[in-house]
């Protein structure tokens, strides 16, 4: 089974940590960053992908990756390091967009409290 994680930062290092302990599952990472929490961390060496997070981008990996499942494991952090507002109704937008269109599941999983 080939896994897409989208985000490889504090939730998605947790995630890929979980994913890991099957060496069954093929874990494949996107993240438009040089050194997201998970490479600073040592869990995995470096992201696959590095692209932006929206959709176009997305689309395109998953035509590249072919993921039999996707986890977004994104927030505002993962989509711009500055502090403009309204940055969570656009995260929830590409969310509910790439949820409508993908052929593959997507899975959402979210910090506590998000």
């Amino acid at each position: 089974m080939r896994v897409l994680v989208v985000g490889a930062g504090m939730v998605g290092a947790r995630v890929l940590t979980q994913l890991k302990k099957n060496p069954r599952i093929e874990v494949v990472t996107v993240d438009p960053r040089d050194r997201p929490y998970a490479v600073e961390q040592g869990i995995i060496e470096d992201v696959d992908y590095h692209a932006e997070l929206n959709t176009v981008e997305l689309k395109e990996t998953l035509s590249k990756v072919r993921p039999d499942l996707v986890l977004v494991t994104t927030s505002k952090e993962d989509i711009a390091r500055t502090g403009v507002p309204g940055l969570e109704v656009l995260v929830t937008a590409l969310r509910n967009e790439l949820e409508a269109t993908a052929e593959v599941p997507i899975i959402t999983v979210a910090r506590i409290g998000e």
